[in-house]
């Protein structure tokens, strides 16, 4: 499953109705090196890819900046989320990429660092991402049209899962609560990130036993903007990737989806 559904921000035909050049009162030119920079603004702004211009929009929220790692994300993240974002991506690109991240120095707070609300962009089998969901999903009826992930500051984890079902009947959202802990890194070794879920609210919102209630671990990778999780299943180098989002983003995306908001 490669999920990639993150809005993108509004376009600049909003930015046109402002006079290029002329002041609507005097009908007088503007100098040319404000409309030259004008230019320059707005046509650097449309070269750039999307998932760049997006990263740019929630750069400086005081919310996320709180809740980001203490160090500037590498520039390999960056790549990541943009290769995640591609209608066809390059398997081997993104192996090769979460291995350069893997190997950067580890996150000074990853408890920090992990707070907030992600969605899912890829996942690299569907071995890693059975713990991530209901397993109710029984295509060709359904399928599993999105994941998110909730990680609250009190170990409270709560996972979303988005099914779209075949037919007239909408949307369906499922949730599975957990608690979460994470193991910071040692010498050499890698932050965890551990969890088990302790119940699922059905579509309904009704409370019922999870899947599963095993203890599911992974490798935490944690830059800026992305968090990877890895060693989930067999093999070591399956992973999950997860993008951040602001808590109206969440709400915006669960909206289109169609189901109940959080």
């Amino acid at each position: 499953l490669g999920v990639n559904r993150v809005r993108t921000p509004r376009s600049l035909e909003s930015s046109r109705g402002v006079g290029w050049g002329y002041t609507r009162q005097r009908e007088t030119r503007l100098p040319y090196s404000m409309v030259a920079h004008v230019l320059l603004t707005f046509g650097l702004a449309a070269l750039q890819p999307p998932v760049l211009r997006r990263s740019r929009e929630h750069r400086h929220s005081p919310a996320l900046c709180k809740m980001a790692a203490v160090s500037a994300p590498p520039a390999s993240a960056a790549a990541l989320e943009e290769e995640c974002s591609k209608p066809e991506r390059s398997l081997g690109r993104i192996a090769e990429l979460v291995e350069t991240l893997a190997a950067d120095p580890v996150v000074a707070r990853p408890k920090k660092a992990v707070l907030g609300d992600w969605r899912l962009v890829f996942a690299s089998n569907e071995e890693a991402l059975a713990p991530f969901t209901s397993r109710c999903v029984s295509p060709p009826f359904g399928v599993v049209e999105d994941i998110f992930c909730r990680i609250d500051r009190g170990a409270d984890m709560r996972i979303i899962e988005v099914e779209r079902r075949v037919g007239p009947f909408g949307n369906a959202k499922r949730a599975l609560q957990a608690r979460y802990d994470i193991v910071a890194a040692g010498k050499g070794s890698a932050n965890r990130l551990a969890f088990q879920v302790r119940w699922m609210d059905d579509p309904s919102g009704r409370e019922t036993e999870p899947p599963s209630k095993e203890k599911v671990s992974a490798e935490l990778i944690a830059a800026g903007s992305l968090i990877v999780l890895r060693d989930i299943a067999s093999p070591a180098s399956s992973c999950l990737v997860f993008s951040r989002l602001s808590p109206k983003q969440l709400a915006r995306a669960l909206d289109d989806l169609g189901v109940k908001k959080e």
